[in-house]
Order: structure tokens, then C-alpha cells, then sequence
């Protein structure tokens, strides 16, 4: 009887230890015509992950994202990606999410989608990464190359060359795959991923800001319905501001000089931290902002107090 009820406790054991890992599928088309649209469906299933959860989608040069429906996230198309971000995942264990692909006028070829979905987990940071699907964009039938785009994972992907055969007399065209191994990251530095960040400016001359994402823990953020912050005055010309958050409820954040907000047509509001006329000013701002404990701060530009996109 004693084992029994020992080995029952193992089976619950181990059903728990499954429930609480998060899984997720990407469905979208294998094919889209230049200057159109298509829609990316994710299916997540959370476990029992309860806490912070970020998506985010690299996406193909010039492509561009909106959304459709975030269950209750924070949308952005940033950092050429579609990005989403809760503070609370939904009540559903289960849920899809959606959002638009435009497609430029000039693509053509083959086109590969990844991603990857962030979360705590047990106070550790952990990351679910997607299996990579590829888009053909137009009939092009001449020698397509698969393009990846940038992702924020520590290992390299397999970089996948397709090549059109010669045309011959046999009903079914053959396919040459060639697959190149990218090389992997200094072991040196396993956890942390450089890349480099282009502000979206009118100025030709604008700095470049490098970026660096690593795997530390996000400092937790008390809640309150009481938070000291000043919404953003419309101001004439161009300037810059840190962006250190987007919430759906008041936290209470200390420790944020020129502290602002912006209140989204969603109920989502953006919290932001100084006001500089150049952009240098605004890379020391960040510094400071993530010293603070701030990681995923990132700079925003507003044109006569609006964002610029």
C-alpha cells in the first residue's frame, strides 16, 4: 500500500512539473504575393506560468506588423519585429494570438519566420523558441535563397539555401538543399546577444546604439493605484525619450528622474524617463535606466509630442 501511494505521488509530481512548462505553435501561409497582407496565429499553451511573458517575432527587411489580437498585451512593431508583452498572461491555459504581416512591394524569394516567447518561471527567466516556418513571397522560379532574419537566441540557426533545379522533361521538379551550419557565439560570453539598434530618425547622420539583452531576472515592480508620474505635454520639434515599461495596471516606480506617461487607445499605459533635444543625451539616459534594473529599456523618438513609428 505505501508504494502504492508512493509511486501516485511521483506520477502527480512529475504531471506538475510538465503543466508548468509553455509551449507554443506559429500557423501562417506558405506563400504571399509582394504588396500584400497576411495574418501570424500563435497558440500558446502557458502551463502554469502566471507571471511576466514577451513575444517576439523577427521579421524579413521591410516587412511591417499590426495587430488583431493580443489577449490583453502590449502590441509594438519594434526592433523590425512584432512584440508582445503581459505583465499577466490571459485566464485561458490555452489561447491564440494574431497579428498582420505587410509585405514590401519588393520582396520576392524565400522567407523564413522564427521567434521566441520569454518568461519567469520558479524566479528563473526562461525562453521557448518557435520552429522556424518559410513564406515563399511571389513565382519567381530562379534560384531562391532562404533569408533568416535576426533573432535573439544565444545559438545560431541553420542558415538553409534552396536551389531551383534546371528545367528537364520530368513532371516533378527536384530540389537541391544545400545547409550551411552558422558558426556558433564565443563560448566566452554563452548569455549575452549583441546587435545593433538604429533609432528610426529623419536625420541621415543619426548614431547607432548597441544593444545588449541578457538573461538576468527583471527587477519585480510593486503595484499601487498611486503612482507619481506626469502624462507627456505636447512639445514643438523633435526629441527623445526612454522608454522603461508598458503596463496595464499602476505600478509604482521609484527611482525614474522626468518621469512621463502615454496612455494607448487599449488602456495600455507607456512609461518614459527624460526629454533630450539630442539623441546622445538619450543613450546616457538609458545607461542609467538599466543600471537602475530597467533591461528592456529602449529609446522612442516623438515628433511635436507624438511617436514617432
Amino acid at each position: 500500500m505505501i508504494k502504492h501511494i508512493a509511486f501516485a505521488c511521483l506520477l502527480f509530481a512529475i504531471n506538475i512539473s510538465f503543466a508548468q512548462e509553455l509551449t507554443a505553435t506559429q500557423k501562417l501561409p506558405n506563400s504571399a504575393d509582394p504588396n500584400s497582407e497576411f495574418t501570424v496565429e500563435i497558440t500558446i499553451n502557458r502551463g502554469q506560468i502566471n507571471g511576466f511573458m514577451k513575444f517576439f517575432q523577427p521579421l524579413p527587411e521591410g516587412f511591417t506588423a499590426s495587430d488583431i489580437d493580443s489577449k490583453g498585451g502590449s502590441f509594438t512593431f519594434a526592433e523590425n519585429g512584432a512584440k508582445i508583452v503581459w505583465i499577466a498572461p490571459p485566464g485561458e491555459l490555452i489561447y491564440t494570438i494574431s497579428y498582420k504581416v505587410k509585405v514590401p512591394a519588393t520582396a520576392n524569394g524565400a522567407k523564413t519566420f522564427g521567434g521566441k516567447l520569454s518568461y519567469i518561471s520558479n524566479n528563473e527567466r526562461k525562453a521557448f523558441d518557435f520552429e522556424n516556418k518559410t513564406i515563399t513571397i511571389g513565382g519567381n522560379t530562379s534560384i531562391a535563397k532562404t533569408e533568416t532574419p535576426k533573432t535573439n537566441t544565444v545559438t545560431q540557426p541553420v542558415v538553409t539555401k534552396t536551389e531551383a533545379p534546371k528545367t528537364n522533361s520530368s513532371t516533378q521538379p527536384a530540389v537541391n538543399t544545400k545547409t550551411e551550419e552558422a558558426k556558433p557565439i564565443t563560448p566566452a560570453q554563452p548569455a549575452v546577444v549583441t546587435k545593433t539598434e538604429t533609432p528610426k530618425t529623419t536625420s541621415t547622420n543619426q548614431p547607432t546604439e548597441t544593444k545588449k539583452e541578457t538573461t538576468t531576472k527583471s527587477p519585480a515592480i510593486p503595484l499601487s493605484s498611486k503612482t507619481p508620474v506626469t502624462a507627456i505635454p505636447s512639445s514643438p520639434g523633435k526629441s527623445f525619450r526612454v522608454q522603461i515599461g508598458a503596463y496595464n495596471l499602476k505600478p509604482k516606480i521609484t527611482g525614474v528622474p522626468e518621469h512621463t506617461t502615454v496612455v494607448l487607445d487599449n488602456g495600455m499605459t507607456k512609461h518614459f524617463s527624460g526629454n533630450f533635444s539630442s539623441y546622445e543625451e538619450a543613450v546616457k539616459r538609458k545607461k542609467e535606466m538599466v543600471d537602475k534594473g530597467f533591461d528592456g529599456a529602449f529609446i522612442v523618438s516623438f515628433e511635436n509630442g507624438k511617436i514617432i513609428k
